[in-house]
């Protein structure tokens, strides 16, 4: 069998190759790890983990397994026979977004900042993300596929979490969807051991993290940084926890948190990272066609990014307006202002705080994208540029 070497993009070459060799018509996704079909999609998160670390030999063997299994996936038809089916999942919120046909795109709906809950068919050898089409075919809306998955989920582990003591770990075979079950109203509030506030990490697809919040976490922030840079499907380095009612919120939002160095440094790097995914789709759009994929009517502009920065507050994201420029704007947490000066270089006049700079200029979002962005198409006046300047960082 030829070899991969742990590679990710050998391995999906080989699958590819494999798949050809049988008659169909595939190609690699490689911003999804995934393989495209004329009729679907497969991802290859799973079963590259399984196979590699096994024995060529064995590699081998469950290579073909998955193989026969693609070749005999039939998704159900009807909505009877596909409901029981149904499970949520949590994904990054740009997962999915550079799909160019509209009916191939999942469904999706926000679960917390930069993430988003979709829907698999859990299918005996594989899993099958519904989509637009999907729901087209089962003559039902996305509020019921939601809360089909979400009843499914709850009847498997319940609604009132696990009462132990301790770091709990749990890694999916493939069949627990381990990461959802804080999707579950109750269920995080419910795991732990009923002293401390639980906090739950979800570095990948396939592994849940849930500690006390006690003791020093700053080594298990770094171990959850390390897993979620290195994971094939990532989700989110963040932490995340319950508000006094319960409900699931991110740990930079909880009022009651004591790691905030550690807290923020995940949340900038989540930002930064969809940031980026959504910057290297926008950009495809614009090389292939010289307009935005479900944006058709917006006029091409110049795709800002979000950078992580740092200083004696501690790390914050930042985004530059610079004078002359068209932008798509992306949130972060502060704004810098740059113009050029006589000399033709670039010179920065000041910071200011996002929220405040969307208030006295009337930035709103573009409709329908996500990560947020914002249109600007002009250099703010005179006395706009003197209300901003008012209310500039100085530290």
């Amino acid at each position: 069998m030829e070899k991969f070497g742990g590679d990710a993009a050998q391995f999906a070459a080989l699958i590819v190759q494999r798949m050809q060799d049988l008659g169909a018509q595939a190609t690699y996704d490689p911003d999804e790890f995934r393989i495209l079909l004329p009729d679907g999609h497969i991802y290859l998160g799973n079963i590259f983990r399984e196979v590699a670390d096994l024995p060529a030999d064995e590699r081998e063997e469950r290579i073909a397994r998955f193989l026969d299994a693609v070749q005999d996936m039939d998704e159900p038809d009807s909505w009877p026979q596909v409901r029981p089916a149904l499970r949520p999942i949590m994904r990054p919120s740009t997962f999915g977004q550079h799909i160019p046909d509209e009916d191939m795109r999942v469904i999706t709906r926000p679960a917390l900042p930069f993430l988003h809950e979709l829907v698999a068919v859990d299918l005996p050898n594989s899993r099958a993300i519904v989509s637009t089409a999907t729901l087209d075919r089962w003559g039902v809306t996305a509020d019921d596929v939601f809360a089909a998955a979400h009843e499914n989920l709850t009847a498997m582990v319940g609604s009132r979490g696990i009462k132990q003591s301790g770091i709990l770990r749990f890694v999916d075979n493939g069949d627990g969807y381990c990461t959802s079950w804080p999707l579950i109203p109750g269920w995080l509030a419910g795991t732990g051991d009923g002293e401390h506030r639980p906090i739950a990490f979800l570095p990948d697809v396939d592994t849940l993290l849930i500690t006390p919040d006690t003791g020093d976490l700053g080594p298990f922030f770094e171990l959850v940084e390390r897993q979620y840079r290195d994971a094939v499907r990532p989700i989110s380095p963040q932490g995340y926890t319950i508000d006094d009612h319960g409900a699931v919120i991110p740990l930079d939002q909880s009022p009651h948190h004591r790691h905030l160095p550690f807290v923020q440094r995940a949340r900038c790097g989540l930002a930064v990272t969809e940031y980026d995914a959504q910057s290297t789709a926008l950009n495809d759009d614009l090389d292939d066609d010289l307009a935005f994929d479900h944006h058709e009517d917006l006029d091409p502009a110049f795709i800002g990014s979000v950078m992580f920065a740092q200083d004696d507050s501690g790390p914050f994201t930042l985004t530059i307006w610079g004078e002359g420029v068209e932008y798509l704007l992306p949130e972060a947490d502060r704004i810098v202002f740059c113009r050029t000066d006589e000399n033709n270089e670039m010179e920065t006049l000041f910071a200011a705080p996002f929220a405040t700079v969307a208030e006295i200029t009337g930035l709103t979002p573009i409709p329908g994208m996500t990560p947020r962005r914002y249109e600007v198409r002009h250099w703010p006046d005179p006395n706009t540029l003197t209300q901003l300047q008012s209310a500039a960082i100085t530290r």
